[in-house]
């Protein structure tokens, strides 16, 4: 018998008092999970991005990272894992990682489970002023860059 989609509301936190509420089908990839996250902030995605299932950056114990070209194939890719088959469920706490080089950390809490289907991904409440991704880029002038 097939398992029945759900949805999930996740709590995705860019630091203290700036947050996301996130409802998304637990039949989601990780990697969609990531472009959802993304947009909420309002980034652009483009840097590689991972998730720590046990909430500790960089911990090898449970993690998954976005699938490159030139990548180690025993890793577990964010595109290959449903928030289901992840083991995300009420109370579990995640960490999101993106950007490698400026080292973007998000807090991650699952708040509940809904016994209902997410055809789209959707913000369901909003707090704070998303962070600027690239603070001091808008001072940028092309003058100012060696040739």
């Amino acid at each position: 018998m097939p398992i029945k989609p759900k949805s999930l509301v996740i709590s995705v936190s860019a630091g203290k008092g700036c947050y996301r509420h996130i409802k998304i089908s637990d039949q989601a990839t990780l990697e969609e999970l990531s472009s959802e996250i993304l947009d909420a902030f309002e980034f652009i995605e483009d840097h590689a991005h991972a998730f720590f299932m046990d909430n500790r950056a960089w911990s090898d114990a449970d993690c998954y990272y976005m699938a490159m070209e030139d990548e180690n194939d025993d890793e577990r890719h964010t595109c290959d894992y449903t928030l289901r088959k992840a083991g995300l469920k009420p109370d579990k706490k995640f960490m999101y990682i993106f950007d490698f080089g400026d080292d973007w950390r998000f807090a991650c809490h699952v708040l509940r489970m809904l016994d209902e289907p997410s055809e789209e991904p959707q913000v369901i409440h909003t707090k704070g002023k998303p962070p600027i991704q690239y603070a001091g880029y808008e001072d940028w002038d092309e003058e100012d860059e060696d040739v």
